[in-house]
């Protein structure tokens, strides 16, 4: 098998899964902290916003060619993301308890991006 070929399966089997477990781990977190009654529709509209963040990129590697200019779509988004999520971290710590266990999924929704994006632009 070649790297190339490698490569897209650490992508799609194993990148992206736990990216979906982490989110689905992180919907928990928030869903036992009370979180429509703690910090409400402001914290779930910074999460919307991280997710069209991290949405668009996605969209376009399932849909355009990947060159120069979706790489730094693609890296721009990352960075908007990240200062979103700072931003949704310093508003939710205010309002409610974010634990460790939420941090440590945090850490996880953060960094999984950040490894797929590694992976696209070794690809290309």
């Amino acid at each position: 098998m070649e790297a190339a070929e490698s490569t897209r399966i650490v992508l799609m089997y194993f990148i992206m899964p736990l990216w979906f477990a982490a989110g689905f781990a992180d919907y928990l977190c928030h869903r036992a902290s009370n979180i429509a009654m703690t910090a409400g529709p402001k914290e779930s509209l910074l999460h919307l916003a991280q997710f069209a963040e991290i949405g668009v990129p996605i969209v376009g590697a399932l849909v355009l060619e990947i060159n120069a200019l979706l790489l730094l779509v693609m890296i721009i988004c990352l960075v908007l993301h990240e200062a979103t999520a700072i931003w949704d971290v310093s508003f939710a710590y205010a309002r409610r308890e974010a634990t460790p266990t939420e941090q440590h999924v945090h850490s996880f929704l953060e960094m999984l991006p950040l490894m797929g994006l590694v992976l696209i632009a070794v690809l290309h």
